[in-house]
Formats: structure tokens, sequence, C-alpha cells
């Protein structure tokens, strides 16, 4: 063979082109690809499948929520619908009503199975700002205390600890400490001034270290004067609008007939 031959160029379209490495790698996984597709289709219908149903559960727990009037049927809206936000407002609401009507230790026990069942719960600072509040009521002033503490650390209870500091300031003022009661109030007015609550932690500043008035007492009623004593006499002048009395005047008397003249 001659040297000529021996480098001659080769046809690019002799070159071999067999398949890459992509395209094996295709070709061996193929049918798992198609499973895997398949999957995170069904997968993600599934995700979407359960956050509309999940929605659809919150709207009617809310529907039912709007309708619920009586005892039983928050009762039933807290019990039907148990992982929706309605059922926490309805909680709430359930030991309002209990309240109110007089069941005093029960709306305190749903307060508190529902705060520790459901500690995430949105709904969980107004039901422990209701709480504190029925059990200052009561007079336990020591747990109130401690539940408005926990709500005014809680940087996600922002919209309600005004209250709770104002409730601080009333404990603390109650129990005498007006230096505890005044950081309570003046805190409100400087970390939340645009709140509802500021004008009433004014008022409750202004009268704070005021000092109640002093009670004396009544002077004596005058004695009563003995029967048969000198009472003093009338007045003689008359009232401004009265009449003057009428004096009767003698009539005057007819003038005497001189005598008649002598006849001549």
């Amino acid at each position: 063979m001659s040297a000529e031959n021996t480098n001659a160029p080769v046809p690019l379209a002799e070159i071999s082109q067999g398949p890459n490495a992509f395209e094996q790698f295709l070709d061996r996984n193929q049918k798992n690809l198609v499973v895997l597709a398949v999957v995170l289709a069904l997968g993600a219908a599934g995700y979407v499948v359960y956050n509309g149903i999940e929605t659809s559960g919150q709207e009617t727990a809310g529907n039912a929520l709007n309708k619920a009037e009586d005892l039983s049927s928050l009762q039933s809206v807290a019990d039907q619908y148990p992982d929706t936000a309605a059922a926490g407002s309805a909680t709430v609401l359930l030991a309002n009503k209990q309240w109110t009507e007089g069941q005093q230790d029960a709306a305190i026990a749903t307060l508190q199975k529902f705060i520790a069942a459901e500690p995430n719960h949105p709904a969980i600072p107004t039901a422990q700002a209701s709480l504190g509040a029925k059990l200052m009521t009561q007079g336990k002033s020591a747990e109130a205390n401690k539940i408005f503490e926990t709500l005014a650390a809680n940087p996600s209870a922002k919209y309600i600890a005004p209250f709770a500091l104002i409730s601080l300031g009333d404990i603390a003022k109650a129990g005498g400490d007006l230096e505890k009661a005044e950081a309570s109030y003046k805190k409100v007015n400087e970390s939340f001034p645009d709140s509802s609550f500021a004008e009433t932690a004014g008022r409750r500043l202004a009268i704070l270290k005021a000092k109640p008035p002093v009670e004396v007492e009544a002077p004596p009623a005058p004695p009563t004067p003995p029967a048969g004593a000198n009472t003093p006499p009338p007045s003689l002048t008359p009232a401004p609008d009265a009449a003057p009395p009428s004096i009767e005047l003698p009539a005057p008397a007819a003038p005497e007939q001189s005598p008649a003249a002598p006849q001549p």
C-alpha cells in the first residue's frame, strides 16, 4: 500500500455515529421515567385536590359559624370542624356565651382546654385574653397576671398586647404597686400610640396617683326649741306683691244748716 493511500483522509460520513450517553440513559430508563412522570402528576393532582378540600372545609366551617347563635350550635361547630379557624373562633364565642349565662367555671374550662389542645391556633391570643379577663373577674389575679405577661411578650399577639398591658397595670394598681402600674400604662402610650387602648391608658395615668377627697362630717342640725318658748313676732313688712291693707275712713259729716233770717 502506498503512502498516499495511507494518509488519505477518511470521509466524514464514514465516522461511526452511535447513540450518546444521554440517549443511552433514556433508552435504559424510559419505562422508569414514564412511571416517575405519572407519579409526579398524580402527586400534583392530589395536592390540588387536598387544597381544594381543605379550602372547602374552611368555607363550610365558616358558614356554620355564621349561623351559630346558641351554646349547642357553637359547640357543634367546634366539634365538627376541629382543624379549622372557625372552630377556634366558635370555642371562644362558646366560652363567652357560657359566661354570660352564668356558667363561669364551664367558660374558663372551655378556654383552658382549647389553649392546651391548640397552642398554634390563630385564635389562641384572643382566647388567652378572654381567659385572663375572666380570671380577674373571679379575683384570681395571680393566674391572670401570668397570662397577660405571656400575651404582652408574644410578638404575634401585638394586636392584643395593649389590652394585656392595661390589665397588668390594673392588677398592679389593685395590689398597691403604683410604680408597676404606671410603667404598664406608659408602655401602651409609648409602644402602641395608635391603638384604641392608648386613650384608656392615658385616663388610667391621669387618675393613678390622684388622692381621693377627704370626707368630712356634716354639721349637726340646729336644736329644736322647746314647746312654749318665745317665738319672734311675725314680720309686719308686707310682701312685695301683696296689696296694701284697705283702711275704711269715716264718712264726712253733713254740713250744718244756717238759721233762717228773721222776717221783717
